[in-house]
């Protein structure tokens, strides 16, 4: 069971350290694309000069994919400690 975790643990990391399938990137472009519209529309509703959005970091692909690294650690230790 353990061993089995562990496992999980790792291949969620790389899965997600690598973005497999593209879904972390797509749903970055897709976030800070409505952020963007929001922030055009809340900078008009106020008469103030368009400014440019400057995504914050948790809606950045790079950001979200180095999260994968903790895990792919953590996965590591678990299987070092149950096969050690």
């Amino acid at each position: 069971m353990a061993i089995g975790f562990a496992i999980l643990y790792v291949l969620l990391g790389v899965f997600i350290l690598f973005d497999v399938g593209g879904f972390i990137s797509r749903r970055c472009e897709r976030v800070q694309r409505k952020a963007a519209e929001r922030h055009r529309e809340m900078m008009a509703r106020h008469g103030h000069l368009q400014t440019t959005y400057v995504a914050g970091p948790l809606a950045q692909p790079a950001v979200l994919r180095a999260l994968g690294l903790p895990l792919i650690a953590l996965g590591g230790l678990l299987l070092l400690l149950h096969l050690g």
